[in-house]
């Protein structure tokens, strides 16, 4: 066998265990990063509720949640080695909570400017926040139906699930702790799903 071919065979059965689950980009360290987005999003949360003014409720929660998961996606790409759908995975962690926060802020803009606009443009405001999550939540779906390495995106899937069907329940007043605590549901759950992965991808390895 020449070395072209041998070259070949071993890019094979790497696919081959990719598309088994047999072998994950990513491992306990990603684990700890969703861990950590997670208690990142509680404490916004919690700071949301205790801040009384709109902007402060607005700024800081979004602007420590947007740094620091700025951070951790630059951090990741200056690390050698590491996989590239890794870094995806932070991205559209990044991504996502611009989406839910977006939405947070629509209601919120429609809840305070509702008596000043009509109430037509109040609904279109309104459906569009919900256009948005529900959108999203498909593409996030249709991503984690297409590879098993982006099954962490039905995690996420829930937040804009959910903050399409809370946020236009709850009083606009909660829209920003609402949407970091789904936030919070959503990293979680995504760490929940890639740890059975790779309690899986362990118990085959063993098997072997």
């Amino acid at each position: 066998m020449s070395d072209v071919e041998f070259d070949r065979l071993k890019g094979d059965l790497a696919a081959i265990r990719s598309a088994m689950g047999l072998h994950l980009p990513f491992g306990r360290g990603t684990l700890a990063v969703g861990i950590l987005l997670t208690a990142t999003a509680t404490v916004a949360a919690v700071v949301s509720l205790l801040v009384e003014q709109n902007s402060l409720q607005q700024a800081l929660p979004a602007a420590a949640m947007v740094a620091g998961m700025v951070g951790l996606f630059l951090r990741s790409r200056r690390s050698p080695g590491l996989d590239r759908e890794v870094v995806a995975q932070i991205a559209v962690s990044i991504c996502i909570y611009g989406v839910v926060w977006v939405a947070a802020s629509g209601y919120m803009i429609a809840g305070i400017a509702g008596p000043a606009i009509s109430s037509f443009r109040t609904a279109a405001l309104d459906a569009c926040s919900v256009g948005l999550l529900f959108g999203f939540t498909l593409i996030l779906v249709r991503s984690a139906i297409k590879s098993r390495l982006r099954h962490y995106c039905l995690g996420l899937a829930v937040s804009t699930l959910l903050a399409g069907m809370l946020l236009p329940v709850f009083d606009w007043h909660y829209s920003y702790p609402l949407a970091h605590c789904l936030m919070a549901v959503g990293y979680l759950t995504s760490v929940l799903i890639q740890s059975a992965q790779l309690r899986e991808a362990a118990a085959c390895n063993a098997a072997d």
